[in-house]
């Protein structure tokens, strides 16, 4: 395949994903191994993007993955169109807690935040939101990418919890 021809591949995948993809997915997808030959198609895109001054724009969403995004001036227009995703806010609560608090145990988190959790935590791993792996009796919770993807956040624990205390303030 040709550099314009990979180059048409990385766009459409990008924009047909329902989640940013990793440079290793994106060289797998055009079948090559040079991760600078792939940088540069996404520095070129990126650049193709930003002189358009267009809807969307390519962002790199964390280490090493990219997405392509809506850019914020159309999302009011766009609201009537644009798929929400409805959480109440207990369980929207209940995700911050898990955010700021990964790896947290499902019991600890029922202390903190009461019975209700438990249909909160149900909701959020059926939306892909939080991870809960089995841990003894309990069950331990994080984020995963996804959320990370969606909330505009690294997906590193620590970053998460930097980035949650800088919007509180």
């Amino acid at each position: 395949m040709g550099i314009k021809q990979d180059r048409s591949i990385i766009e459409a995948a990008l924009y047909v994903a329902d989640r940013p993809l990793t440079l290793a997915e994106i060289k797998k997808l055009i079948g090559t191994s040079s991760e600078t030959y792939v940088r540069k198609i996404i520095e070129d895109l990126k650049n193709d993007y930003g002189k358009r001054s267009g809807p969307l724009s390519m962002v790199e969403t964390g280490k090493d993955t990219f997405t392509l995004r809506l850019n914020d001036e159309y999302i009011p227009k766009l609201e009537g169109v644009i798929p929400k995703i409805r959480l109440t806010r207990g369980a929207i609560k209940t995700l911050a807690v898990v955010a700021y608090n990964q790896n947290l145990s499902q019991a600890k988190l029922a202390e903190i935040r009461g019975n209700r959790v438990y249909e909160h935590i149900r909701q959020l791993v059926s939306l892909g939101f939080v991870e809960s792996k089995p841990y003894g009796r309990t069950r331990m919770l994080r984020t995963t990418k996804k959320f990370a993807s969606y909330f505009g956040f690294e997906d590193d624990m620590d970053k998460i919890r930097e980035e949650i205390q800088n919007r509180l303030r």
